[in-house]
């Protein structure tokens, strides 16, 4: 069957395309996803109740084969990046709805600035006034219904507000009150330095996705719209500079479908991959991989971002844990200014946790994670064989840039001065600097024997002594005491680069710009540059981080180029 529009990738913003894309009725519109499709009636119930990474880590709901670096990586190939450095394995979602199906169901708008420079930048039509109206199109504020300006969207906002949370947290809020950063109902009406209670796409405590809000039943009986799901996209096939159609591998057979446009909403690491694979990006890698060279755009790939994040655990005083049961673990967000030279306003951001984890030992501990809300530092990706069969060759480059690091000693200095005060001191047992190393990773898994290792290593907390001692030697990095953070700059700053890690917010690596920009990969409509019939809607078309989680962003994204697509005018590749 030929299609108007063929979308890849049922994430956050694929959802959305398929919605809107469908609801005229005329276009024949097909959603093609790698993962398992979460139907409103058959949503699995860890989807729906878990507040985060839901069935972490399994392969039917999560690339487990994908890996990224994150030091710098300097002048290395990527061979001897893999010779020298240990990748980290990096969760990214395959499933429908993608990262809001997994992801820790945080919905905050960047701030004005963060638009009005992506305009700047060269992504035309994309200042704060032009993309607010989208945003407000896609939400519903459950608790301030006024922010919405129009009928409320597909997707709930509401807020777990201060009188639910643990005292340690409401501690938190007011030490940062007594250095200058004021609290704040709606960080949305009032984008300004602040702490705030965390905004989050959930409604009566259950998540509610891109998929769960825009694939709703109604949706899905669109006889215009297809959805496949277990189904994975291949190649995108051309005639001439021409998108034609994609090679998909579904129920162990390779088929192929047409269309008069194909839209990548892959993700920032696998909507790139897709376009080197077709022979889009830089023509001296794509010689390399034995590809032929379609369009030879130097921006595929590169500019990729995230948010740097490191963080203090905490070992709470019973009196600081969290006395109500709430699903969520993140109460305070913030954002602030650092005063740092070349460094914008309000470019950092901390998170106050009420627990670490769903677990017994989790419910005793807490998280303060902190880094810069605007990065600068960038990474790259590129493909490590011509072929769909092996994930792309990830770098972060976390730190590259001075500024981030520098950022990032002060503010672990500032915080931990925070716990060791009153009035969060007064509920803080110990704490230290954190590292999240695979064996936190594993524990994160909701399994009998985690269950069982986490009540143990609980009971030994709550007994005191040396059997508390041993958990929280398992726990402390001896490489990496507070002593030794605190009073030697030098350890300080390994701690950092040792423990630093992404925030899960890539993007950038297909960004719009003008014609003119050679970095550019698409224009201000999503159209890849050099070709036809081929665009890209996600994360990736991104010019900078956004000063927020970017999951709520690359929903506007996809409203505001839906809204484009509909009213596009025919362009023809240069």
């Amino acid at each position: 069957m030929n299609y108007k529009y063929i979308i890849v990738g049922g994430g956050s913003a694929g959802c959305v395309l398929a919605n809107r894309l469908t609801r005229s009725g005329k276009d024949n519109v097909c959603l093609i996803e790698a993962g398992p499709d979460t139907p409103p009636e058959d949503v699995p119930r860890s989807i729906y109740g878990d507040s985060f990474l839901p069935d972490y880590f399994q392969p039917n709901r999560y690339w487990t084969e994908l890996t990224a670096f994150a030091d710098p990586v300097g002048n290395r190939s990527p061979k001897e990046v893999e010779a020298e450095m240990k990748p980290r394995r990096y969760e990214q979602a395959r499933v429908m709805g993608g990262g809001s199906t997994v992801n820790g169901q945080v919905a905050i708008r960047g701030i004005p600035s963060d638009y009005d420079e992506w305009e700047k930048l060269g992504a035309e039509g994309w200042s704060y006034e032009a993309c607010l109206p989208f945003f407000q199109k896609l939400e519903n504020d459950i608790d301030f219904p006024e922010t919405n300006g129009q009928r409320p969207g597909p997707i709930p906002i509401r807020r777990t507000f201060p009188k639910h949370w643990s005292k340690f947290a409401l501690a938190m809020r007011d030490s940062v009150a007594a250095r200058g950063i004021p609290y704040v109902d709606n960080c949305h009406a009032e984008p300004t330095d602040s702490c705030f209670p965390f905004t989050r796409n959930n409604i009566y405590d259950h998540r509610v996705s891109s998929a769960a809000g825009y694939l709703d039943e109604a949706t899905r009986s669109r006889r215009n719209l297809t959805i496949l799901s277990d189904s994975f996209v291949e190649a995108i096939e051309f005639k001439g500079k021409t998108a034609t159609g994609v090679k998909v591998r579904r129920n162990g057979q390779v088929q192929t479908f047409k269309g008069e446009e194909i839209i990548l909403s892959a993700g920032a690491i696998h909507s790139p991959a897709m376009l080197l694979r077709a022979g889009i990006g830089p023509g001296h890698h794509l010689q390399d991989m034995g590809i032929p060279v379609l369009a030879d755009r130097p921006g595929v790939g590169h500019n990729l971002q995230d948010h740097p994040l490191i963080g203090f655990a905490v070992y709470l005083h019973p009196t600081g844990m969290m006395e109500n049961y709430i699903k969520s673990n993140l109460l305070m967000h913030m954002r602030w200014s650092s005063g740092h030279a070349g460094c914008p306003s309000t470019d950092m951001k901390l998170t106050v946790s009420g627990r670490f984890a769903w677990s017994e030992l989790g419910k005793r501990l807490a998280m303060v994670n902190f880094g810069p809300n605007k990065a600068f530092s960038k990474g790259y990706l590129q493909l490590q064989e011509p072929g769909a069969g092996k994930h792309p060759f990830v770098a972060f480059n976390y730190l590259s840039d001075p500024r981030d690091l520098d950022r990032m000693k002060s503010t672990a200095l500032w915080v931990s001065d925070i716990l060791s005060k009153a009035p969060a001191s007064e509920f803080v047992r110990s704490h230290w600097p954190g590292i999240y190393a695979d064996s936190i990773r594993n524990l994160a898994a909701k399994t009998r024997l985690n269950d069982l290792k986490t009540r143990v290593a609980a009971s030994f907390l709550d007994f005191g002594g040396a059997a508390r001692s041993f958990v929280l030697g398992k726990a402390v990095d001896s490489r990496f005491t507070l002593e030794k953070v605190l009073n030697d700059e030098r350890i300080l700053e390994n701690w950092i680069r040792t423990g630093v890690q992404g925030d899960w917010h890539a993007c950038g690596t297909c960004k719009m710009g003008r014609p003119t920009d050679a970095t550019a990969v698409v224009d201000s409509e999503g159209r890849v540059y050099g070709v036809n019939g081929l665009r890209v809607v996600d994360a990736s078309v991104m010019p900078s981080v956004p000063c927020a989680t970017t999951n709520l962003s690359t929903m506007m994204i996809a409203e505001k180029m839906a809204h484009h697509i509909q009213n596009q005018t025919v362009t023809v590749a240069a």
